[in-house]
C-alpha cells in the first residue's frame, strides 16, 4: 500500500529517478521559474496535508483521512527526492537546489513532517506511552520527545536555528532507529526514520552549500565532509543518550519509591 511507512525509502527512490528521467524536459525552463513552481507545489501539498491531518484528528472518519494524510506525505517525499533528480540533469543544479525558494520548500516539508509527528504523539499518548515503557524509557522522556520534535520543526523554519534544529532532529531519528533495534523490531519499522535521516542530511548539505553574502562558496566535498562529521556525532550522541535515558528511567522510580521502615 502506497501510504505505508515502510514504503518511505521506495518513494524517495521513485521520486529521484522520476526527476532524473524528466529532468531534461525542464532545461528550457529558467531556474527561478522552476524554483517558484516547486515552491508552490510543495505549499499546496502542505495545505492539503494540514487539512487532512486536522480532519483525521477531529473527525470520526480517521480510517479515511489517515491514509490520505499518508499519501500526501508520500507525495511530499516524492517531490523532495525529485528535486535532486532534476538538479542532476541541469547545469545549474547547485543553484537550483540552493535557491531560496527550493531550499525554503524543502525545509517547510521537513518541518511539517516533524510537527505532525510530534502532534500525533501528543494526541495518542496511551499507545506511545506503552511503546516507550516497553522500550525502557519513561513517560517524561516521551513528553520531551514530543516537545523536541515540535520545537525542532519550528527551528527548521528559522534561518538562525536551522543548524541546531537539524542536529537535534537527526539525533532524534537515530534514537528512533536504535530503539527499534534494541526492541528487536523488523527493519520496516525503521525505514520511516531512515528516510527522514536522508532528508535531514540532504537539507544539511544544501544549507552548507547555499550562497551567503561576503562568505566564499563552500565546495561540495567540504560540505559532505562537514555534514558527515556532524551526522556521525549525532549517531554517537544518540547511542550514548539512549543508554543513559534507559538507565535514568530505571533509576528514578527506584529513588522515588518510599523506603520501608525497618521491622523491630
Amino acid at each position: 500500500m502506497f501510504y505505508r511507512v515502510d514504503d518511505a525509502l521506495a518513494v524517495l527512490l521513485l521520486g529521484f529517478f522520476a526527476g532524473v528521467l524528466f529532468g531534461s524536459a525542464t532545461k528550457a525552463i529558467t531556474r527561478s521559474r522552476l524554483a517558484r513552481g516547486y515552491y508552490i507545489a510543495v505549499a499546496i501539498l502542505l495545505v492539503l496535508r494540514t487539512v487532512a491531518f486536522a480532519a483525521g484528528m477531529l473527525l470520526s472518519h480517521s480510517s479515511f483521512w489517515n491514509p490520505v494524510t499518508g499519501f500526501l506525505g508520500d507525495l511530499l517525499g516524492f517531490l523532495f527526492a525529485a528535486s535532486f533528480g532534476l538538479a542532476l540533469r541541469r547545469r545549474d543544479g547547485r543553484e537550483f537546489l540552493t535557491d531560496s525558494l527550493v531550499l525554503g520548500a524543502l525545509r517547510m516539508a521537513l518541518a511539517f513532517t516533524f510537527a505532525v509527528a510530534g502532534i500525533g504523539k501528543a494526541f495518542s499518548m496511551a499507545p506511545m506511552a506503552d511503546f516507550f515503557t516497553q522500550s525502557g524509557y519513561s513517560i517524561t522522556f516521551l513528553k520531551f520527545i514530543v516537545i523536541a520534535e515540535i520545537f525542532g520543526a519550528i527551528g527548521a523554519l528559522l534561518p538562525w536555528a536551522v543548524v541546531p534544529a537539524l542536529l537535534g532532529l537527526t539525533v532524534d531519528m537515530f534514537g528512533a532507529v536504535l530503539t527499534h533495534i534494541h526492541n528487536g523490531d523488523p527493519l520496516n519499522d525503521s525505514t520511516g526514520a531512515i528516510g527522514l535521516l536522508i532528508r535531514l542530511t540532504a537539507v544539511g548539505v544544501l544549507w552548507t552549500l547555499r550562497a551567503r553574502p561576503r562568505v566564499p562558496l563552500t565546495t561540495l566535498r567540504n560540505a559532505l565532509v562537514g555534514v558527515t562529521a556532524a551526522v556521525t556525532a549525532c549517531l554517537l550522541i544518540a547511542v550514548g543518550g539512549s543508554v543513559a535515558v534507559r538507565h535514568l528511567s530505571r533509576a528514578i522510580p527506584a529513588l522515588a519509591s518510599p523506603v520501608a521502615p525497618p521491622s523491630h
